[in-house]
């Protein structure tokens, strides 16, 4: 009887532990990720696997460049000096869609600077600089698009950590470059031009 107590409970453990998702595909480079713990930060071009928005679907997301855009080089005038700019990859790598988490639900992205002022995304006049090309919302299954992460900042905020907070509060870093650096700075200066 206990054998049979025991297999049952067994059993609805497992059954309750099922989502009907995949689980994240396992890291096989764990020290190529960034930490969700260290404070070093990984570099510009690093990709992460993430929770998405509510705790549904996985994203992968990757940094791929920045532009620093001082004022006049946009048509929107910053509230400080200018705007750091990063171009995001952003993968769906389950069988169910999702968005990258926001601010108003405690998550999304912010910028820490130099002197640890913590900047959350879209601060300032940055909410208003759109690049058409870098625009992702909803991502579908099985396919990526490109998301752009702008913030207000002053000059000497430039160099700062990078910080995505994910849908299960899980916080990873990348170190970000103090000059312009990656393969869409071109792109991204050209859509904003005023």
């Amino acid at each position: 009887m206990r054998r049979r107590i025991a297999a049952i409970l067994l059993a609805s453990l497992a059954l309750a532990g099922c989502s009907g998702e995949a689980p994240p595909k396992p890291d096989a480079n764990p020290t190529a990720r960034p930490s969700a713990t260290g404070s070093a930060g990984a570099a510009l071009g690093t990709g992460v696997l993430t929770v998405g928005a509510g705790g549904l679907g996985r994203l992968e997301l990757t940094p791929t460049s920045i532009a620093y855009l001082q004022a006049g080089s946009t048509s929107e005038k910053p509230q400080a000096e200018g705007f750091v700019f990063v171009t995001v990859k952003v993968v769906a790598t389950a069988p169910v869609g999702t968005a990258q988490t926001s601010p108003i639900s405690n998550g999304g992205w912010s910028w820490v600077a130099p002197d640890g002022e913590a900047i959350k995304q879209g601060n300032g006049s940055a909410f208003n600089v759109v690049a058409e090309s870098f625009d992702a919302s909803f991502i579908s299954p099985g396919t990526f698009d490109w998301a752009g992460v702008v913030f207000d900042v002053k000059v000497t905020q430039a160099g700062g950590m990078l910080l995505y907070t994910d849908g299960a509060g899980q916080v990873y870093r990348w170190a970000m470059p103090k000059t312009d650096s990656g393969p869409q700075v071109a792109q991204i200066k050209q859509e904003l031009a005023p």
